[in-house]
């Protein structure tokens, strides 16, 4: 994904709207951030890094720039930073216990076989 496109996609994930996000990065009204989003136009550094701070995240992932060296990490938070739902239960699997978490999975695993997966 493009800087843009990840401008994009935080914002819509935070439930932000483009007024908002204006207002948070210093412009007038979402005109910008809308022709920002479809990459009319470029940010400077300075303004990437008030995008990042406006959308809680840092400048290298609103750029794409993380690497991975394991390929299977790299494929798992692509698809934690894509799906909101795989991010809500990433953020409440943190707090828990080895314990909570074997449950979780076990139930988890349960679910699939009874739908079939």
């Amino acid at each position: 994904m493009t800087l843009y496109d990840n401008i994009k996609t935080l914002r819509e994930n935070l439930k932000m709207s483009q007024d908002e996000l204006a207002r948070k990065v210093g412009y007038k009204d979402r005109t910008s951030i809308a022709k920002i989003e479809s990459g009319k136009i470029d940010l400077a550094q300075s303004k990437i890094f008030a995008f990042a701070e406006a959308l809680n995240t840092t400048p290298e992932d609103l750029m794409g720039l993380h690497y991975y060296n394991d390929q299977k990490v790299s494929e798992y938070a692509q698809a934690v930073k894509d799906n909101p739902n795989l991010k809500l239960l990433f953020d409440a699997s943190k707090d828990m216990s080895k314990d909570d978490i074997d449950f979780v999975i076990n139930t988890i695993e349960m679910l699939k076989k009874r739908e079939g997966k």
